[in-house]
């Protein structure tokens, strides 16, 4: 069973709408992306991870300072793979100057078809590699952050509401939503009461769905008193505004004791 959706909701959505969500970008070969990844990243970076059902890539960087902070594992949308130009690429090579591992997974192609089965399927997936990293990322000292972006960020949230990933000391969200309303309105739910502190980063130009669910979460937020949460509406879009964003999220961390 799907704990993050339960079974009732999904088939009232399928019953109501004529698509479950959608993919915003065509579904992509993870195995042909790996072997492009490792023909253009340092072999250093590289480091194959494998789980009981799974083998798969993260790309990972060693602080650049004295004192390591710890880590931050960036879940790329389920579109994005590992160095995506979104945002990922971006954070993984800037964080490190501050203190900062970085580890970058390689997630799952995306769902394309509107059925229970695939979305399922999916995020049965996605947590079983999210248990690796974290396993890997755990045995090493520092704070852990978590940064989940698009589709993916969206659905950590339900993870970590039902307890069944290891949270992080924090929660990053880049435009995290799911390409339906209704959907989202659960998204905003496991927002509000999943105890991880939360950086919530709305792009204000190309993600219409977690815009417009923004208002929601700040309701839920203080309807279920979540203790630390932070909402910001994001200038541009997420690949114009790389400075903005690698600000942001040292300064809240920093306020945050991090």
């Amino acid at each position: 069973m799907l704990r993050s959706f339960s079974c009732f909701s999904i088939i009232s959505l399928l019953l109501c709408l004529p698509f479950l969500l959608k993919a915003d970008a065509a579904l992509w070969d993870e195995q042909q992306t790996a072997a492009d990844l490792q023909r253009q990243v340092a072999t250093a970076q590289i480091n194959a991870l494998k789980s009981p059902q799974q083998s798969f890539l993260t790309l990972q960087r060693t602080a650049m300072t004295p004192f390591v902070k710890g880590t931050v594992i960036l879940v790329p949308d389920w579109s994005q793979h590992a160095a995506s130009p979104r945002a990922v690429e971006y954070l993984r090579n800037y964080l490190i100057d501050f203190g900062w591992n970085t580890m970058a997974v390689m997630v799952p192609p995306g769902v394309t078809e509107a059925s229970i089965e695939n979305l399922q399927a999916y995020q049965l997936q996605l947590l079983e590699r999210l248990k690796v990293v974290m396993q890997e990322v755990e045995s090493k000292p520092g704070t852990i952050v978590v940064i989940g972006l698009g589709h993916s960020g969206a659905l950590l949230n339900n993870l970590y509401k039902n307890e069944e990933l290891s949270p992080p000391q924090a929660l990053v969200l880049i435009g995290a939503a799911m390409q339906d309303v209704a959907l989202n309105e659960q998204v905003a739910e496991a927002i509000s009461q999943h105890k991880v502190p939360t950086l919530d980063l709305l792009p204000q130009t190309d993600n219409a769905f977690a815009r417009n669910s923004g208002a929601l979460r700040l309701q839920l937020v203080r309807k279920h008193i979540k203790e630390i949460y932070r909402q910001r509406l994001l200038p541009g879009s997420v690949e114009q505004d790389h400075p903005w964003l690698g600000g942001e999220i040292l300064g809240w961390l920093r306020y945050i004791g991090y």
